[in-house]
């Protein structure tokens, strides 16, 4: 019976998937540039909305700290390309250890309180934070606007849809496998009854902090992909659209679920890409408006009240 409760539970991702690489072909066989693109920044959302529903949604401490990391994970490939003309992988790989890093010192003071605290320090700190950047960009006579003319992933955009679409099958799979170990079980645990859990003799500390310092890494590598994508790293990378978007992929999905941020995701910016055209900033809003409603009535995760 455990053996096919298993089965089940994977099959959810196996099928995400699936719908991730039929959207690929799609992609390849109507060869609208508009449509790939649209397809790749949804992608890049869905990168933000794993990490976030890893580290939020699985265990109830939400974070509105997410566009200062993506700022770190563009700002820092940006400055490493300007200064040391690092090749794209290297930029990679850094942003994402540089996340790792800020989110570790981020962790530390915040995840000492739970609840409204926490979210309140979640916000608070990545303001002074990006303050701090913005006024150290400054003084030291840096572009404060941003970075232009960042390499590429690659010359080819279908090409960059593949890559994308690779590192966010990994993350996903990652994700989503460490979700079902005993670390993801105590993860989850917190999200139910953390108090249960300290009161068994567990220290949850540790988990916590392993757990938003590699969520936070993944966010600054999604900043990362999204500056070499646009080849700007600019400030608009700390913008609002860098939380709501991913917060409201990982609601609809079902908060908690992993597998289910990536149709989630690919439908949501899809739509909004093709409403911008029409209603321009008005989506947005609209989209502003839908993910209020969902925490107000369905805090659990849509898929989850439905099931």
């Amino acid at each position: 019976m455990n053996y096919r409760f298993e089965g089940k539970k994977w099959s959810r991702l196996w099928i995400s998937i699936s719908v991730l690489i039929i959207l690929l072909v799609i992609s390849y066989v109507v060869n609208m540039p508009y449509f790939t693109f649209s397809l790749i920044f949804a992608l890049i959302l869905v990168i933000l909305a794993l990490s976030w529903d890893f580290s939020s949604g699985v265990t109830g401490y939400v974070n509105f700290g997410l566009p200062f990391f993506v700022g770190v994970g563009a700002f820092s490939s940006g400055y490493l390309y300007y200064t040391y003309k690092l090749p794209v992988p290297f930029l990679l790989f850094i942003s994402f250890l540089l996340g790792i890093t800020s989110g570790f010192l981020f962790s530390i003071p915040t995840l000492r309180v739970r609840g409204p605290f926490f979210t309140l320090l979640s916000l608070l700190l990545p303001l002074l934070g990006t303050d701090f950047i913005l006024a150290f960009w400054t003084v030291l006579g840096l572009p404060t606007i941003g970075y232009y003319n960042l390499p590429t992933l690659s010359g080819s955009l279908d090409y960059v849809l593949l890559i994308v679409t690779a590192i966010t099958a990994v993350i996903s799979f990652v994700l989503y496998w460490i979700t079902q170990t005993h670390f993801g079980l105590v993860l989850r645990g917190i999200g139910d009854d953390e108090d249960a859990i300290i009161s068994n003799g567990l220290n949850t500390f540790p988990y916590k902090l392993v757990t938003f310092s590699l969520a936070m890494g993944i966010v600054s590598l999604g900043g990362a992909i999204y500056a070499l994508f646009t080849s700007y790293a600019g400030v608009d990378t700390f913008g609002f659209t860098f939380l709501m978007y991913p917060m409201l992929i990982a609601i609809l999905g079902g908060r908690g679920s992993i597998a289910g941020s990536l149709p989630a995701g690919i439908i949501i910016v899809l739509l909004s890409q093709y409403l911008s055209l029409y209603i321009g900033s008005l989506t947005l809003i609209i989209f502003s408006i839908l993910a209020i409603l969902l925490l107000l009535f369905f805090p659990k995760g849509l898929m989850r009240s439905i099931q």
